[in-house]
């Protein structure tokens, strides 16, 4: 697998999208900059990520970059931003494909429908933070993991046709 990198993880095939409310671009450079609930990001447009059929509930969505998340603890997750819609950031967990929690055949199959290499394969898990009293629960999506190529730069959320693979499977 590879690493997902720091900041972002693809290349957008499309033509620039033009201005978009909240993101600012350098035409020299050809890094756009995120306002984001978590501060100011500087992501380099060559290494976002295209997902042609966007996130379920964020279809319209198709530019993302995958940061890093400012907050003390953190370090194992990930911020999948919307460069279209800066208001738009999921929390993902980045898994291997052994301690995925997944069973190496399905994600074998699920990457083979979009044409992706294993040796090209990250997995993305959404996560949700839930305040419950005074701590947090954290449950991540086992039943839609994001597939992403890092060769090409493209991801797809894929969702599991096994009823073993929860929507909410706790991580604490």
């Amino acid at each position: 697998m590879h690493a997902l990198g720091t900041q972002a993880v693809s290349e957008h095939p499309m033509a620039n999208p033009g201005p978009i409310e909240g993101v600012s671009q350098t035409a020299v450079s050809k890094s756009i900059t995120i306002e984001t609930r978590y501060g100011t990001y500087e992501v380099d447009r060559d290494k976002t990520v295209t997902l042609p059929k966007g996130l379920i509930g964020f279809s319209e969505l198709q530019e993302f970059a995958l940061l890093n998340l400012p907050h003390d603890g953190a370090d194992r997750f990930k911020l999948l931003q919307s460069v279209e819609e800066p208001g738009i950031g999921l929390y993902v967990l980045p898994v291997g494909l052994e301690d995925s929690g997944f069973d190496r055949s399905h994600i074998e199959d699920a990457a083979g429908t979009y044409d992706i290499a294993l040796e090209d394969l990250a997995i993305l898990l959404i996560v949700t933070a839930r305040k419950n009293g005074e701590k947090v629960d954290l449950t991540a999506n086992l039943l839609a993991p994001v597939l992403v190529d890092t060769e090409h730069r493209v991801a797809f959320q894929h969702v599991m046709t096994d009823d073993r693979y929860p929507m909410q499977h706790k991580l604490n």
